[in-house]
C-alpha cells in the first residue's frame, strides 16, 4: 500500500516537472522569432528551401527567391523602424499612421508577388499563390488573436480604472 502511495506521489510531482518544460518551449519561440527578425538571412534561406521543395526549384530559382524574401524582410523590418519612430514622435496621429503603414505593408507584399511572378513559371506561380494565401490567411488569424488578448487585458485595466 505503501509503494502504491509513493508511486502515485512521484507520478504527480512529474506532471508539474513537463509542465515547466512546455513554458519554457513557448518563450524560446519567442525568442527565436524576435532573433528571425534581427537578422532576416536565416529565415530567407529557410523560405527558399522549403519554397524549392515544395515548387521543385532549380538552384537559380531558389537563389532569386532567398534574394527576394530578403528584400521584402529588410523593407519590412525598415518600415517596422520607422512605424516605431512615428508612433514615440506623434501618438495622437495613429489611426492616420496605421491605414499608411497597412498601404505601404501592401505595396512591399505586391513587390514580392511580382518578383515571385518573374521568378516562377505559371505553374509554379499557382501553387505558389495557393500556399502564399493560405499563409496570409494564418498570419491574420494570429494577429487577430493576439489583438484580442491585447483588447481584452487592455479592457480589463480599463474596468478597473473606472471604479
Amino acid at each position: 500500500m505503501k509503494n502504491i502511495s509513493l508511486l502515485l506521489v512521484v507520478l504527480f510531482l512529474s506532471f508539474g516537472v513537463f509542465a515547466q518544460v512546455d513554458k519554457n518551449k513557448g518563450k524560446a519561440k519567442g525568442h527565436e522569432k524576435q532573433a528571425m527578425m534581427d537578422d532576416p538571412e536565416p529565415h530567407a534561406m529557410m523560405y527558399a528551401d522549403k519554397m524549392a521543395t515544395r515548387l521543385s526549384l532549380n538552384a537559380e530559382q531558389k537563389a532569386k527567391i532567398k534574394k527576394a524574401q530578403m528584400k521584402r524582410l529588410e523593407a519590412q523590418k525598415e518600415l517596422m523602424a520607422d512605424h516605431m519612430d512615428d508612433m514615440a514622435d506623434e501618438p495622437e496621429d495613429m489611426a492616420d499612421e496605421k491605414a499608411n503603414m497597412h498601404k505601404q505593408r501592401m505595396k512591399i507584399q505586391d513587390d514580392f508577388k511580382e518578383e515571385m511572378k518573374e521568378i516562377l513559371n505559371e505553374s509554379q506561380y499557382a501553387k505558389w499563390k495557393v500556399m502564399h494565401e493560405r499563409e496570409m490567411k494564418m498570419h491574420k488569424g494570429e494577429m487577430k488573436m493576439q489583438g484580442k488578448k491585447k483588447g481584452k487585458k487592455d479592457k480589463s485595466d480599463d474596468d478597473d480604472t473606472e471604479y
